[in-house]
Order: structure tokens, then sequence, then C-alpha cells
């Protein structure tokens, strides 16, 4: 090795140590170490899943199972990341799973500099460009502002560890797929990477492999490209087809998120830290367009970033479309755009007599840079890896999970959400219950990998003062602890953690409910009567209905006010004969014969139920999922709002959640990737393995006979569709019209079903977005309820108008309404004060005057 060569390689590990070390002095290995839970954001409500899975899952050699904790029971690590967790499992044995825990969550954070200088490598960067790339990258990492979008060391702290992995990965990627074609190499190198990427985190991996799409820009011989990215893909897909064909496969049993997360502020988009690693980027962009005659064509590697750049902004904007967090992919196009600012500085340096100095300067003020503008990671830092065991509350969490320990077999618990879970150790410490008292609760981390999260999180806003609501596309409920103690009987919740004076006044105040304990800020209550436990006989015979929009007529059932008596069973099968008769009404109720006996024994992965009356259906309370099995009954049904039902064959059955086609065909697809890398490599060895110069790599790729090029219409036609996405989900996406549910309302209640015309009613207003219109059909239901006899529910509808609409024409309407329900609650008080408003503020509409003559004399 030439003197300048090792003087470069010295300069490199200087500066990585040195970044290596900034990090360090954040992420302490001393703090990462000690053998407690991390805290903070989502973090501690991974921990489960690393035991969980390090317990029952690796040691069967199986990456994901039922876990019955949350949501009534979900997939887990079926549709996320198992990658942290397997490193999580190797480290345990040395070091706890505790601090293996710690260790794996953090780790991504020091993966990533060394990514980015790998990365720069391969692209064919030359000293000190993959330098001052990774000393970028480190920058990238301090960004504050944006916490819940991923790939930074704040992200990471909210939980989003995977995600770091998963940039740094994708990243690395890059640079082997862009060196591997401009020397026409093997494609299982890049093809190994971008499976691993894959096992990190999926954003990254759409990202990386879209990016490589570059390369069809500018090749001559387009279909020998595509053809080599397509293997790259292929060889990827089928390296990991053991757990992404069972992921794809029962994909649609998933929450999309489709709301449209983006706030477009400059701050969030472009943070100032980044500000002058993108201006480097620009110019360099700049700069090597406009000079391309001089020198022979733009640099490739520039615009391949620039690319990878563009790719991150148009799968954000296509999110929402593809059913995915739309925010998540901006930080790919922020760090592209800070690799190339790196890079950029780099090539300027290169030219200088001496740049090994000039580039340890540029990475020392970088780490300076980077360190001044923290403002809240050495305290969030300590907050979370201090643990769960250091916070104030930790001692009473404890004790709490203590008196409620049981196992999955137990009723479930429910926990209100409330800001006070922050003082033991995570806003949403109450979802690692499971771990800590071995009993199932409703709320979890992964609230897309259930088909019940939309149902749970409606409860939630039944039972708490506050409650989280994070899917905007969906109307939640105003508190209301009547309809939230149906809602938990029917997922066999037999105690309920309050911790708001409202939820613990409200339900102190009830007979149907008794306390069960108080360790201070929790209050424990029991219901007197939680229902048959997780297998139920059918009272009323379930109702056929096709499965096409289920999840719209299921969360439509679930939220009915007062709940259906009826179960609705998304299925053709004839066999149940009672069959929906409008999905916007309560499906019609045929009772059962009375007097049905079930019981059921569960375990983690198996339901045994046993039965009085074959053929009589039960209602599972567990939520559905295309892989349980039914021995002894037809079944499975999907039922509302997400359970199952099974009809006996036999007095014995036995649900098994179990393997499907889908292992068998990723375990295939894995051993014929890893076969056909094998045998690739094996025809490939003769060639030369001298890597190509700086210069043809730049020149990527290789310079061939002209030929007509079309390949450019590859990556111009996915950019476009996916940037275009936003606007057609949008178009498409219009609010449905509301008139037809408000006709249905009116004629309904102008003949007297006043039931039907309050169903009606709601249902528009989920379709309706102008205030006045709103209003109006506020009356019209609050009208429809008083006239039905439910007026607790009328008050709650003329509410609404006084809350959404207070200044406009049905306010009178809807002041009348409220004082004639709560007076026919008994509620005097409202009532007067409802009564006094209307005649100080509206005395000359009629409803003043309504309300003058009804209201009674004094002493008659």
């Amino acid at each position: 090795m030439s003197a300048p060569r090792r003087g470069s390689l010295l300069v490199d590990l200087l500066g990585l140590a040195a970044m290596a070390a900034a990090l360090a002095d954040y992420l302490r290995p001393s703090l990462l170490l000690i053998p407690t839970v991390a805290a903070g954001g989502d973090t501690p409500c991974h921990y489960p899943t690393a035991a969980f899975f390090h317990q029952h899952l690796l040691p069967d050699l199986r990456l994901h199972g039922w876990y019955p904790g949350a949501y009534l029971g979900h997939p887990l690590l079926l549709y996320y990341f198992p990658l942290p967790f397997l490193l999580m499992s190797a480290l345990a044995p040395l070091t706890g799973m505790p601090a293996a825990f710690k260790v794996g969550t953090a780790a991504g954070v020091y993966v990533l500099p060394l990514a980015a200088y790998g990365g720069l490598r391969l692209l064919g960067f030359r000293f000190p460009a993959p330098l001052l790339g990774a000393a970028a990258s480190v920058v990238f990492l301090f960004v504050e502002e944006n916490p819940i979008w991923g790939g930074t060391i704040a992200s990471t702290l909210t939980g989003e560890f995977s995600y770091t992995y998963g940039i740094g990965l994708g990243v690395l990627f890059l640079g082997s797929v862009y060196r591997t074609y401009a020397r026409g190499g093997s494609p299982a190198g890049p093809a190994a990477l971008l499976a691993l990427t894959a096992l990190a985190h999926g954003y990254a991996v759409l990202w990386a492999g879209l990016s490589a799409t570059f390369f069809l820009y500018s090749a001559r011989r387009p279909e020998r490209t595509l053809r080599f990215l397509l293997t790259v893909a292929g060889l990827a897909f089928a390296f990991v087809g053991f757990w992404i064909l069972p992921l794809l496969a029962d994909w649609g049993w998933t929450t999309p998120y489709d709301d449209a997360w983006i706030t477009v502020l400059a701050r969030n988009l472009a943070p100032e830290l980044l500000w002058p690693l993108f201006l480097a980027a620009f110019l360099a962009f700049g700069a090597t367009v406009a000079g391309a005659r001089r020198t022979g064509g733009p640099d490739q590697r520039l615009l391949f970033l620039l690319h990878a750049a563009v790719v991150g902004t148009a799968l954000a904007a296509a999110g929402p479309a593809l059913g995915i967090i739309d925010v998540r992919f901006v930080p790919f196009a922020q760090l592209a755009l800070c690799l190339a600012g790196g890079a950029a500085a780099g090539l300027v340096l290169e030219r200088l007599a001496m740049p090994g100095p000039a580039a340890l300067g540029l990475v020392l003020a970088a780490l300076l840079w980077g360190d001044a503008h923290s403002r809240v990671l050495r305290h969030w830092i300590d907050w979370n890896y201090t643990g769960l065991e250091a916070k104030e509350l930790w001692p009473e969490f404890r004790e709490l999970a203590s008196r409620l320990r049981g196992s999955p077999s137990d009723p479930r618990v429910a926990v209100e959400y409330s800001q006070e879970h922050e003082r033991a150790g995570s806003i949403r410490m109450y979802e690692t219950l499971p771990f800590f008292s071995g009993r199932s609760t409703l709320e979890g981390v992964y609230n897309q990998a259930s088909v019940q999260t939309h149902a749970v999180y409606y409860l939630a806003s039944e039972l708490g003062a506050t409650s989280p609501n994070p899917f905007r596309s969906r109307e939640y409920s105003r508190f209301d602890t009547e309809s939230a103690l149906r809602h938990l009987r029917l997922f066999n919740v037999s105690e309920v953690v309050a911790l708001s004076p409202r939820l613990v006044e409200s339900l102190s105040a009830r007979t149907d409910v008794v306390p069960a304990g108080r360790i201070e800020p929790y209050a424990v209550f029991r219901l007197r009567d939680p229902g048959p436990g997780y297998v139920e006989p059918h009272t009323f015979a379930p109702v056929r209905t096709p499965p096409s929009g289920w999840r719209d007529k299921a969360y439509r059932w679930f939220t009915r006010k007062p709940l259906g008596a009826a179960h609705l069973v998304f299925t053709d099968d004839p066999r149940f004969e009672v069959r929906e008769i409008d999905e916007w009404l309560a499906p019609p109720a045929v009772p059962l014969p009375v007097g049905v006996q079930a019981r059921a024994e569960v375990e983690r992965e198996s339901i045994t139920i046993r039965t009085d009356r074959v053929g009589h259906p039960l209602l599972v309370k567990v939520s559905f999922h295309p892989r349980w099995r039914a021995e002894g009954a037809d079944g499975p049904y999907l039922t509302t709002p997400a359970l199952m039902t099974v009809v006996p064959r036999r007095p014995e059955v036995r649900l098994t959640y179990t393997a499907t086609w889908a292992d068998r065909a990723g375990l295939l697809a894995t051993a014929s990737g890893l076969l056909f890398a094998g045998w690739s490599r094996l025809r490939r060895r003769p060639a030369g393995t001298s890597a190509p110069s700086p210069a043809a790599l730049a020149a990527c790729p290789p310079a061939e006979p002209r030929r007509r090029r079309w390949g450019a219409l590859v990556p111009v036609c996915l950019l476009g569709s996916l940037l275009g996405a936003r606007f057609v989900d949008a178009a498409l996406r219009r609010p449905p019209d509301p008139a037809p549910l408000y006709e249905r309302a009116s004629r309904a209640y102008a003949d007297e079903r006043f039931g039907d015309a309050a169903e009606y009613a709601r249902h528009a207003m989920t379709r309706a977005h102008d205030a006045r219109l709103r209003a109006e059909l506020f009356c019209l239901r609050g009208e429809s309820l008083l006239r039905s006899g439910q007026p607790a529910a009328a008050a709650e509808a003329f509410e609404g108008v006084l809350r959404e609409d207070p200044t406009g024409p049905y306010v009178p309407q809807s002041l009348f309404g409220s004082a004639e329900a709560y007076a026919r609650m008994g509620e005097g008080e409202p009532a007067a004060r409802a009564r006094a408003r209307l005649a100080a503020e509206y005395p000359d509409t009629p409803w003043a005057a309504r309300a003058l003559a009804a209201e009674p004399v004094p002493g008659r």
C-alpha cells in the first residue's frame, strides 16, 4: 500500500473513530448495558416482542406467531421486521435480555455512518468523499424536528429503531448495486443486502429497490439493465421468501394507514440543521449538470443520489394510496441529499494538496454542528436507557401488574389512556401489561397488525377522558361508560384500570362495577358480570352479509348505540339462513334456543371449546385471522366487529393457529434463491476480481453500441405514478354523498320509524362535512332518538350542534331538544339552563315559544 493510501486510510479511521466517539458520548455503552428495560415512546412496548420472540418463537425456528396480549390477539412479527429482534436474541445470552434489547435498539445509530461510508466507497467516490458522507449522515442523525418520521436518533428513541437499521442497509445497497452494475458482477451481493434491508424495514426496501431504477435512464441496452434489476429484486425476494411471502399472502388482514400525515412546514421538510448539506448538494447537482459538456457528462454518482431523493419524495406522495404512513419516506430523501452534500464537499477537498487535515476538520465541524443543535437528545437518552425501573411511577405500576397477574386464559384488562402513564416510562406503558402481568389487554404497539384496531380505539374513546384516536379517517365516540361497558363485555374484559377523575367517578357511581383496589394513580374496577368468557353461544342467529366492504359494515355495527343484538357474519355460506336486509340498520334479531353451555380453554396458539349443543353457533372473542383452523366445527367465520364464529359439528372443537401454504412456499423460495446464487457464483468465478477504477464507476453504465433507448420510460413512469397517486387517491376518495342517507332518514322519520331515522342520520353525518348540514342531521337524529325513547343519546346529538356549529341557525332547535331530553332524563338543572339560554338569546324563535309553553308553571 502506497504512503498516500495509508495516509487516507488513517484519516478515514480517525474520522470514523471520532464519529463513533461522538455517538457513544450520547448513547453511552455504560448506560446501554444496565440491566433495565428501556423506556420512552413506543420503545418499551417492543420489549415484550423481543422477550416473546426469544422465548417462544426462535426456539421453534419461527419468525412469527400468534400473540394474544393485544388487539384481542394478532400475528406477531408477521407484519413487522425481525432483524433487530434476531440481533437482540443473539446478544441476550451474553448480556441478558434487558441490556440486549437496549443495545439492539441503539445499534442502528452506529450502523448508519459506517453504511454511508461503505456505500459511498462502493459508489466509487475517492477519499475524502466517503468520510464526509459518513459525517453528513451523523448530522442527519441529530435532527430532532421529526421524531416519529424515522432514521434519526430522536426517531430511534421513540421506538423506530427498525427503521434506523433499514435506512443504513438501504444506503449500503445503493453502493453495492451501483458497483455491481458498473463492473458486470453477480447480482447475488446486492440482492443479499436488499434482502437484509427488507428484514430491517419495509419502507427502506421500497426506497432502496426503486432507487436502483436509476440505471435505466441512460442504459444503452435497457432490456439487459432491466433484466439485471429484476434479477436483483427476484433474488432478494427469494432470499427473504421465508418471511415476505407469508407477509404478502396475509397483508389484506391488516389495518391500513390511509390518512395523510405530512405537515408541509419548512422546519419539518428542511430542518435548519441540514441546510448546509442541502445547499452543498444542490450546488453540486447544478455544477455537474452545467459542466457536463466540459467533463464528458454529469457525475452519475451524484445523479444517483438525486434520483434516490426523488424516489423518497414520490413514495411519500403515494403513502396514503399505498395504505402506509407518508412521512416515513421523507427521511430517505433527506438523507440522500445529505450524502450528496457530504460527497460534494469531498470532491472539492480531493483537489487540495493535503485533503486529510481539511477532511478531519470538516468531520469535527460536522460533529460540533450536530451537537450544538441538539436540545433534547441527552436528556431523552438518559430517560430512555436508565430504564423503566428508574421512573417515578414504576413501583406503583409493578404492584398493579402483580395484582392483575394471570395468563392469556384469564379475561382481559382494559386500561384508560392517560398522560399519567408517562411517569411510569411511556405514555403507552399499559401496552406492556401482557409481559409484566401475563394478562391480555386491548391496545398494542403494532396497530396495523390486527383487524380489530378501529374497534379497540373506538372503545378507548368511550372509556377515556382523552384518547389517542390515531386513524383520522374514523369518527370516534365521546366519553360514554354505558356503551363502553357493553363493548368491554363483548371483548371479555373483566377489569378496568382508570386514572382520570372523570372515569373513576363514573365507574364508582355504577352498580354493575365494583372497586377492586387502589394504587395511586391507578384505580382498578371489576365488572360484576363480565360475561361467559372467551366463548359465548350466540343468543340471536348470526346474520349473513357479503364479505365485500366488511370493515365499514363492522365499524358501523360496533359504533351503533345501543349495540345490535345480532352479529353479522361476513360470508356467502347459505347455512346462515338469516340475511342482512339493510346494511345501514341494525341486523334483524332472530332468537336462538337458550340454555346452551359452552366453555373454552385458551392457550397461546390454540382454543379448545366444549359445548353441550352441536350445531348451535358460538362466538369466539378472539380476533379473526385466516390462519386459524377449526377441527370439529364449520368455520371460523369472520364476525362483527372482527371476531370469530364457529358452528360445532362435535361436542369438542379445537381452534389452532397454523402455518399455511405461504410459509412452505416461502421456505422453498429461499432455498431456491440460495441455490441459484451459489450456482451463479460458480459460473462467474473465472472472471477478474479487481476493483474497477472510480472513472469506470462514474461512467455507469459501460459504453456499448448505441441502440434505441427506452429505459428512461420505466423510472419516469414509475415516479410519475407515485407522485400522481396522491392526487388520484384524493380524487377517488371524495367524501361520499350524504344526501341518499339524509333522504332515507327523512322518510323514516315521516313514517314514524324513529329508530331507523336516527341510524340513517348517524351514518349520513359520517359523510357530511358542511357544518350546517351536520347541524341539521344532528337535530334530525336528536328528534328521532327522543321519539324512540332514548333521551340520553338524544341529548348527546343536540349537544353536537352546540359543539360544532355554536352560532348556526339550528342552535335554537338544539337548545329546545336538549331541554326536552334532559327533562325526560330527570335532570332538571341542565334542562333549565338550556331553556334559559333559549329564552335569552333566541326569544323570537318558535322554539322559544314552544319551550315557554311546555315549561311547567311553579305551584301547578
